[in-house]
C-alpha cells in the first residue's frame, strides 16, 4: 500500500505541473490574440499586393549616429548610398508600418513603392487631425508629418506613419526627396524601395529628425540616403515636451510661411482645409485664404481646437 502511494505521488505532481503549464500557455495565447486583434502590436500592410513576409531594414535605429545640424535641412548618410537588407522582396508592391514603441512613438516605415501604392487620381487627402503623434503640443506650430508621404502611399490618419515635425523638416527636408520618388514612379511606372525611420534621442517624445533612404528596383533612377533635421531655425525645441520657443527673433521671422486655411468668420477660428469641422461650417461663414499662421493670429483668429493648425 505504501509502495503504491509513493509511486502515485510523483505522477500526481506531474499532472498538476502539466496542468499549470497548460493553463499558463493558454493564457499567453489568449493575451497574444487580444494584442493582435486590436492592431497595436502587429505590423500593418496597406496594399493589396503585399509582401508575404515582414520586410526589415538593414540598420536598426539604435545604431544610427545622429549628425550635427549645420544649417542645411538634410545631410547625406553613408556617402548617400542606401543600405537595404538584400533579402527584402522587391518583386511586388508593399507598405509596412512598424508598431509604436512603449512610449507611443513611431518606429519605422518601409515600402516598395509603385503606382499600386499611390493614391488614385480622384482620391483626396483625408483628415488627419484626430492623430496626436508623440510629443505633440498644441499651439506650437507643429505639423503632422508622414513618414511615407501621402502622394506615395495614400496613407492619411495612420498613427504609425505620423510624427510631430516642423514645417522646415516637412517641406525643406523631406518633400524634395518625396517629390523625386513621386516623379520617378509617375514617369517610369517602376518600383522604389523606400524606408523612413524617425530618430529619437533617449526618451524624447519628439524625434530629432528622420532617416530616409530609397533605391529604385528596375534601374538606377533613384538612390539616396539622407537625414532630415527636425529643427526650426530661430526657435529652440524641447524634444521631451514638444514646447517651442523663440531664440532668435530675426531668424524666426524668416520662418513665417503662407499656406491655405479656411476661416470661420463667425467663430473667428482658422482650420486646415481637410479639417472635419470645415464640412459642418455654414457656407456664408466660410472663407478660403492663403496666409501665414502668424498673420491670422495677429488679425484675431484662433487655431481650430480639432485640427490644431
Amino acid at each position: 500500500m505504501v509502495k503504491k502511494l509513493l509511486i502515485g505521488i510523483p505522477i500526481l505532481l506531474l499532472l498538476i505541473a502539466g496542468g499549470f503549464l497548460w493553463h499558463n500557455s493558454a493564457e499567453d495565447i489568449d493575451v497574444a490574440s487580444k494584442i493582435a486583434s486590436d492592431g497595436t502590436t502587429t505590423e500593418e500592410v496597406t496594399t493589396e499586393t503585399q509582401a508575404t513576409e515582414t520586410q526589415t531594414a538593414a540598420a536598426p535605429t539604435e545604431a544610427f549616429a545622429l549628425p550635427e545640424y549645420d544649417g542645411e535641412p538634410s545631410v547625406e548618410i553613408n556617402n548617400n548610398v542606401p543600405e537595404f537588407d538584400a533579402d527584402i522582396e522587391t518583386n511586388q508592391s508593399f507598405e509596412t508600418y512598424g508598431e509604436l514603441d512603449k512610449h507611443g512613438r513611431c518606429t519605422d516605415a518601409i515600402a516598395n513603392l509603385s503606382v499600386d501604392t499611390q493614391p488614385g487620381a480622384s482620391e483626396a487627402r483625408g483628415d488627419i487631425s484626430a492623430v496626436h503623434p508623440s510629443g505633440w503640443k498644441s499651439d506650437q506650430g507643429w505639423e503632422r508629418c508622414h513618414l511615407i508621404g501621402w502622394q506615395l502611399s495614400g496613407e492619411n490618419d495612420n498613427p504609425r506613419n505620423l510624427v510631430t515635425g516642423t514645417h522646415y523638416m516637412n517641406v525643406e527636408g523631406m518633400l524634395p526627396y518625396e517629390n523625386e520618388v513621386d516623379w520617378y514612379i509617375s514617369e517610369t511606372g517602376n518600383h522604389v524601395l523606400y524606408e523612413v525611420t524617425p530618430i529619437f534621442e533617449g526618451k524624447n517624445m519628439v524625434c530629432a529628425g528622420v532617416h530616409m533612404q530609397a533605391e529604385s528596383v528596375e534601374d538606377d533612377g533613384v538612390s539616396f540616403n539622407v537625414f532630415c533635421f527636425n529643427v526650426k531655425p530661430g526657435y529652440e525645441i524641447n524634444y521631451k515636451t514638444g514646447e517651442v520657443t523663440v531664440s532668435d527673433e530675426e531668424l524666426a521671422a524668416q520662418q513665417s510661411f503662407e499656406r491655405g486655411y479656411v476661416l470661420n468668420q463667425n467663430t473667428m477660428k482658422f482650420h486646415y482645409p481637410s479639417c472635419a469641422s470645415v464640412e459642418k461650417m455654414a457656407e456664408h461663414n466660410k472663407e478660403f485664404v492663403t496666409m501665414s499662421r502668424e498673420e491670422l493670429i495677429s488679425k484675431g483668429y484662433e487655431p481650430c481646437g480639432n485640427c490644431e493648425p
